[in-house]
């Protein structure tokens, strides 16, 4: 009866942990008014800039927006300024974050917990811990490059979206920038997306 139950505490502790990242960390919000320079996809309206990373080097295209309307995710923004958005989207991710800590601190320090349970609990607070240091540093990084405020959300598939205030962002700008988070946190160039927001 025992094993029966934490199986099914287990299960049910890794369906809320999946269920908190896929709707805190993996959904990108609209970045509204934002030029969109990423590795895959844009935004619809504006004109469209695929920086790609291969093995040949880095390409670069530009099209012009579509013509069809495509639905976007809207997110309430503060029309305030940019500056606001940013501290907004900081505090929703580093609740989101402290939330996932509390719940897996709360797992480590269990006594009914089985030892499987607890170490990868551990590995995951370990992962989240490294996760927000590398954020930290590429907050900074991004600030000592002249750009006033960035936001860095990883998402539950390994991907990195990096908002940096800014009303628009070259190709060139896009590659340093996408070089620079690869570096600091060792993701793959092709799975990091970079958009300008003002």
């Amino acid at each position: 009866m025992v094993k029966r139950q934490t199986v099914w505490l287990s299960a049910m502790m890794v369906f809320s942990l999946m269920l908190i990242g896929y709707y805190t960390l993996g959904t990108a919000p609209a970045t509204p008014g934002g030029n969109s320079v990423s590795i895959n996809g844009g935004s619809s309206g504006t004109p469209q800039t695929s920086v790609s990373a291969g093995s040949s080097g880095t390409k670069v295209t530009t099209s012009p927006a579509a013509s069809t309307p495509v639905k976007s995710q809207t997110v309430p923004v503060s029309s305030n300024s940019a500056s606001d958005w940013f501290v907004s989207m900081q505090m929703n991710l580093e609740n989101s974050q402290s939330k996932l800590i509390q719940t897996l601190q709360s797992t480590i320090g269990d006594p009914r917990a089985s030892n499987t349970v607890v170490s990868q609990a551990y590995s995951e607070l370990n992962a989240l811990q490294s996760q927000q240091a590398a954020e930290g540093k590429v907050h900074e990084q991004l600030v000592g490059a002249g750009y006033p405020d960035s936001v860095v959300i990883y998402n539950p598939h390994g991907r990195i979206h990096v908002y940096v205030q800014a009303s628009k962002l070259t190709a060139l700008q896009a590659v340093s920038i996408i070089n620079t988070v690869s570096q600091t946190t060792g993701v793959q160039s092709n799975l990091i997306t970079v958009s300008a927001h003002a």
